[in-house]
C-alpha cells in the first residue's frame, strides 16, 4: 500500500461519528451548529469530514436518517400490531419520554427541533423532519382503531391528533428541562381522555 492509499483510508469510525453528531445537532440545532463544532467533537480533520459526509446539509441528512434508525424505529414499534388503544397509547408515550430524555440526546426531539425552529437547513431536510412529525399520527389512528372497545368512537381521528400534539408538548417540556417522572406523571394524565364518552 503506497502513501496514497494511506492517506485515503478513514481516520474515524463512521458510526461513531454519526452518533456524535447526532447528539450536537440534538443538544445545539442545526443553526447553532457549525461544521468547526462538528470537527472538534468528532475529532477529525474537516477534509476528512467533508469526503466522508459531504457539507452540514448532507451530514445532518445522515443524521436524521440515524435518528430514524434509531429513535423513531422504536417509538412506531410501541404501536405496531397488536398494540391497540389505551396500552398502545401509554406504550408510546412512556417510550417518547424515554427518547426525550436519553442521555445521548439534548432534550427534545431532533424532528420536532428541525421542524420547528431550521431556517438555514436544505429544504428536502425541513420537509423530512416535517413530515416525520406528522407522519406519527396515522400509527396512532391505527393503534387506536384496532381496540374493539373504541373502535366505533366517531372522534379517532382527533384522539390521534391529541396524542401526537401530547407528544410533542412532552418534547418541548422534556428541552425545557423538565425531568422524566414529571413527564411521566403528565402523559399518564392525558391517557385520561380515553375514559371520557365519545
Amino acid at each position: 500500500m503506497n502513501d496514497c492509499d494511506v492517506a485515503r483510508v478513514k481516520e474515524f469510525d463512521t458510526e461513531a461519528a454519526l452518533d456524535q453528531a447526532m447528539g450536537l445537532f440534538w443538544r445545539r440545532g442545526y443553526e447553532a451548529t457549525s461544521m468547526q463544532d462538528l470537527v472538534d467533537t468528532l475529532g477529525v480533520n474537516r477534509s476528512s469530514l467533508y469526503a466522508t459526509f459531504g457539507d452540514k446539509g448532507q451530514l445532518f441528512g445522515a443524521v436524521m436518517q440515524r435518528y430514524d434508525e434509531r429513535v423513531s424505529t422504536a417509538l412506531h414499534a410501541s404501536l405496531a400490531p397488536p398494540a391497540a388503544g389505551r396500552d398502545a397509547m401509554e406504550a408510546y408515550l412512556m417510550a417518547v419520554v424515554a427518547s426525550i430524555t436519553s442521555p445521548e440526546g439534548g432534550g427534545g426531539c431532533l424532528m420536532l427541533n428541525a421542524s420547528m425552529t431550521c431556517v438555514t437547513a436544505p429544504a428536502p431536510l425541513l420537509d423530512r423532519a416535517t413530515q416525520a412529525v406528522r407522519g406519527t399520527e396515522a400509527g396512532l389512528l391505527a393503534a387506536l382503531r384496532r381496540d374493539p372497545n373504541l373502535r366505533g368512537r366517531r372522534d379517532l381521528p382527533s384522539l390521534a391528533r391529541f396524542f401526537a400534539a401530547q407528544s410533542m408538548g412532552l418534547a418541548v417540556l422534556a428541552r425545557a428541562g423538565v425531568g422524566p417522572a414529571e413527564l411521566k406523571a403528565a402523559a399518564r394524565i392525558a391517557l385520561r381522555v380515553l375514559e371520557e364518552p365519545a
